[in-house]
């Protein structure tokens, strides 16, 4: 997908979250290619291209367009679901204590009934709440 960002931004492998636009950025004409993206999704950027255009919203007054491709997002899921290339429903962890898990257990990113694909399989994760998880990379 192409898309603009902030000069200062555009670095190949900058992963970032895309949040929508601006107030300013409803009358933009180019807000159909750089509002493209899906709002709360991480992307990550895959290739930097040389054309740049004027922004009054970025820092440096200046986007530069890109390339991006949906970043894989570190999680938590159950163990017995924890099959390197398999393909899941995601669904956060249903808890209600905040322990040293909470962010990875709830990724920013991801959505409960998105169709991922695992990428990477890690250790096992304590749980205050007695649930037997494993920590992945998705991708979806």
């Amino acid at each position: 997908m192409i898309t603009l960002i902030g000069t200062n931004l555009a670095k190949k492998g900058l992963v970032f979250t895309f949040n929508g636009g601006a107030k300013k950025c409803e009358s933009c004409r180019f807000k159909n290619v750089c509002l493209n993206l899906e709002k709360g999704r991480k992307y990550e950027i895959v290739d930097v291209r040389r054309v740049t255009h004027k922004c009054s919203v970025h820092k440096d007054n200046r986007v530069q367009t890109v390339e991006v491709k949906p970043a894989t997002i570190r999680t938590a899921i159950a163990s017995k679901k924890a099959y390197h290339g398999s393909t899941i429903i995601f669904r956060s962890q249903d808890c209600d204590e905040e322990c040293e898990n909470y962010d990875i257990c709830h990724p920013e990113g991801l959505y409960d009934d998105d169709t991922c694909k695992i990428e990477e399989i890690g250790p096992k994760l304590s749980c205050k709440c007695s649930n037997d998880l494993t920590e992945v990379i998705l991708s979806h």
